[in-house]
């Protein structure tokens, strides 16, 4: 009875448990439970310990991708630009975690005081220089800058790059107070400096014989796996990799296109003609509308024509028409619709006023009007630009744009500046504003046209790339094996490219406009050396690719450096055989003349040598000839000496020793700024020394 009352006592607390369980599944959000056991992981590295969340990561790259929009005035940034900033923003990371804290530790800062003296004080940080240096008179205007950054508040765009010059000018002053307080640190002890000096000023004349290491054929020595594998075990520090790499070997199978290919652009490129040569006028926006690559509408001297037009068409009249060419891949043709007399370049400088929400267009030119009676009664231009203008590249130059040449600026700009002539004062807008545009100068004027024309590149069909694509997969199905790749690519006379060392957040593969997705398969969990990629579908060809050799991070395998180790190990063998025989020679106690005539060579002579001679004239360089130079006895022949280039033996016959000296402070001072001016490789020292997990490739 006791242990059916302890069934029922607790069966009451398990149907408490059982009710409650129930009552908490039922009310809760499912998604709490996905949020639970389905936690994303979202780091972007693992530094030292720390986990790097990527929205920090994507704070630092939207802060370089917003200043780069801004400086350049673009909308979007180009594949090659997005793949720069990540890796400043990677760079910024790494800064953070690896540089701050030691910088954190010595108690480094920036004040407010010291930033505004690096902005436009006495000691101006040279990306300001760089920026606000007139480029004809090399003043800064610290009054200007001043200026600058005070009402960059005013407007979004300037608030944008102030802050972003204020940011990174403070971060490199944080690196260079550091790497100036390291180098202060290195100190050269007065015993240190005496044996530089002496290193350096005890010169040494000697005689030599040596044999180079192709005297032995490479046939005559044999090296046994053994060897190689006694030379890496000894050496793995030699063959550290820092990063996983793989290398590839692929073939690419191009989309040509097909003669039906051709001949359907050129009906269609028929067709465009006859409907533009009935054209009465907008020729240039029929062809901007139906052309393939768009021209510049800007004119042009004879040399500027297309290729293939026939002789004499520069000089014929307004209207004429040319025939239907094809220059390589492009069928295209041409109108003369425009002729005059135009300067090459033209030098100008020009005040910008920019509209905005609280100073409307019409605003912008009231003021140019007044800017421009102001320029007539007399008043300084340049001055005037400074004071007024927008335009962050030219204010400080006093507007000044140099030169340019004949298409260069947006259209209403460039034809302001070629219509007028040196001395003119104009108006002009643009997308960018209002303009007072003073011509400095121009060169001569002579003939030009203008043309409007309309070209068609020859594309390859759905039919012509499907073609291609059931060969590259033909390829890639019949050939799984890395042999069978191999033998296929010779049997069918392709052409092997090869790509070495591509890294898991590389995307450039030369010659190939994307290579990401190939990059991606390389790294693969599942993917081994040896293995044959499915078809790799580019815009204009197929790519199978195969891995050759896949080298993680530590030390490579020892098949990977096999072909660097057998020189090594030839070259040590026959250094072996050679000191051999320097031996017998010197046991026998032959003279150098004798040693000399022995192997059918000359006892040469080098004069005025030290410790620390870079290099031996006529041999090259050989360190280990200098330290027996400078330790032997004189008169005394020495023991072989293995060098770079060969094996030595050597006798000196003079030695002189540096003029006595008690005072080495020079010296001290000399090893001590070298040593410092080693500082900037501090980075590099910690980044390798650290513990860092790289988990870009996950979301790149």
């Amino acid at each position: 009875m006791a242990v059916l009352q302890k069934i029922r006592n607790r069966a009451g607390i398990f149907v408490i448990i059982f009710v409650g369980v129930a009552l908490f599944l039922f009310i809760i959000d499912p998604t709490t439970f996905q949020g639970l056991f389905n936690q994303k992981d979202t780091s972007v590295a693992e530094i030292n310990g720390d986990d790097v969340d990527y929205k920090e990561f994507q704070e630092f790259y939207d802060n370089h991708r917003e200043f780069l929009l801004v400086a350049q005035r673009k909308s979007n940034l180009d594949s090659e630009e997005d793949q720069r900033i990540r890796e400043q923003a990677w760079n910024d990371v790494l800064q953070k975690y690896l540089m701050e804290p030691y910088f954190d530790e010595v108690g480094l800062s920036v004040s407010d005081a010291e930033l505004e003296d690096l902005l436009y004080g006495s000691n101006i940080h040279y990306v300001i220089l760089q920026n606000f240096t007139n480029q004809q008179t090399g003043q800064v205007d610290t009054a200007q800058i001043r200026s600058f950054f005070e009402k960059a508040g005013d407007d979004p765009g300037y608030t944008v790059i102030a802050e972003y010059w204020k940011n990174i000018i403070k971060k490199d002053r944080l690196s260079t107070k550091y790497n100036n307080m390291v180098g202060k640190g290195f100190y050269t002890p007065k015993k240190m400096a005496e044996m530089d000096y002496f290193e350096k000023n005890n010169m040494f004349d000697f005689e030599y014989v040596y044999r180079p290491y192709k005297a032995i054929a490479d046939e005559d020595v044999k090296i046994a796996d053994s060897d190689l594998k006694a030379y890496y075990d000894e050496h793995q520090y030699m063959f550290m990799e820092d990063k996983a790499s793989r290398d590839i070997e692929y073939v690419v199978f191009n989309i040509i296109p097909s003669a039906e290919d051709t001949v359907a652009t050129l009906d269609e490129v028929k067709d465009l003609y006859t409907e533009f040569t009935s054209l009465e006028g907008g020729y240039i926006d029929f062809a901007n509308r139906y052309t393939e690559y768009k021209s510049p509408e800007t004119f042009i001297g004879e040399e500027g024509l297309p290729a293939g037009l026939p002789e004499g068409f520069f000089n014929m009249p307004v209207g004429t028409n040319s025939d239907i060419i094809l220059d390589n891949n492009l069928f295209y043709f041409t109108k003369i619709v425009e002729e005059g007399q135009r300067p090459d370049s033209v030098m100008a400088s020009h005040i910008l006023l920019v509209p905005n929400d609280s100073v409307p267009i019409e605003v912008c030119r009231e003021k140019a009007d007044s800017l421009l009676a102001l320029v007539k009664k007399g008043e300084d231009f340049a001055l005037l630009a400074v004071m007024n203008s927008e335009d962050p590249g030219s204010k400080s130059q006093g507007g000044d744009l140099g030169w340019f040449t004949d298409g260069m600026m947006v259209k209403e700009f460039n034809e302001a500046c070629f219509t007028n002539k040196p001395g003119d004062v104009i108006i002009a807008e643009t997308q960018f504003g209002v303009h007072i545009i003073k011509i400095a100068d121009q060169t001569k004027p002579r003939k030009k046209v203008k043309l409007a024309t309309l070209n068609k590149e020859i594309h390859f069909s759905d039919r012509t790339s499907n073609y291609y694509f059931s060969q590259a997969s033909s390829f890639a199905a019949e050939n799984t094996t890395a042999k069978q790749f191999d033998e296929a690519i010779v049997k069918g006379k392709l052409v092997k490219r090869i790509a070495s060392k591509l890294g898991e957040l590389d995307n450039q593969i030369s010659g190939i406009e994307d290579a990401r997705e190939i990059v991606r398969w390389v790294y693969g969990a599942e993917t081994k050396k040896g293995d044959i990629s499915t078809v790799f579908n580019f815009t204009d060809k197929y790519i199978v690719a195969k891995v050759s050799a896949i080298r993680e991070k530590g030390v490579l395998p020892l098949e990977d450096v096999k072909e660097t180790i057998e020189p090594i190990v030839l070259k040590n063998k026959k250094a072996e055989i050679l000191i051999a025989d320097f031996n017998k020679d010197i046991a026998a106690k032959s003279d150098m003349s004798a040693i000399a005539a022995k192997y059918n060579t000359e006892v040469d002579t080098l004069n005025n040598i030290s410790f620390s001679s870079f290099s031996l004239p006529g041999v090259g360089i050989e360190p280990n000839v200098n330290a027996v130079v400078s330790n032997i006895e004189i008169n005394k022949i020495s023991q072989p000496v293995k060098g770079n280039n060969g094996v030595f033996v050597i006798k000196v016959y003079n030695a002189t020793k540096a003029p006595e000296k008690t005072d080495f402070s020079a010296e001290q001072l000399g090893v001590m700024r070298n040593q410092a001016s080693q500082v900037y490789k501090i980075f590099e020292s910690v980044e390798k020394t650290a513990n860092i997990s790289d988990f870009r490739a996950k979301y790149f």
